[in-house]
């Protein structure tokens, strides 16, 4: 297996966790309630994928996780399709966040 040289890797001794560090594990009961978005962004001539977990009760409330990047558009899109259904907790994609939430006015 090849690693590129310009990927900076540090070795740190080993220590024990901080409580903050679990802190995601007590607090994920938002997680249950949340719409799976995906966003495509082109970058460097690859499609980047990045999950959003948006929570349906507060949209304010929510993560981004980084997939992976592809080769193409179509390729990026279909993975992106595939994980927002398996990932998402209701198959029929029925939550949703509501659009309306913020009243932007656009004056």
């Amino acid at each position: 297996m090849f690693i590129s040289p310009h990927i900076p890797l540090e070795f740190n001794a080993e220590t024990p966790g901080r409580r903050e560090d679990l802190q995601l594990f007590v607090d994920d009961r938002w997680l249950m309630n949340t719409e799976v978005r995906y966003l495509l962004q082109k970058r460097k001539g690859l499609w980047e994928l990045t999950m959003l977990y948006i929570s349906v009760l507060d949209p304010l409330k929510f993560i981004c996780r980084k997939i992976d990047t592809y080769s193409s558009e179509k390729k990026a899109k279909t993975f992106a399709q595939i994980l927002q259904r398996g990932i998402r907790k209701d198959a029929r994609g029925t939550l949703k966040t509501n659009r309306d939430a913020f009243n932007f006015c656009d004056n």
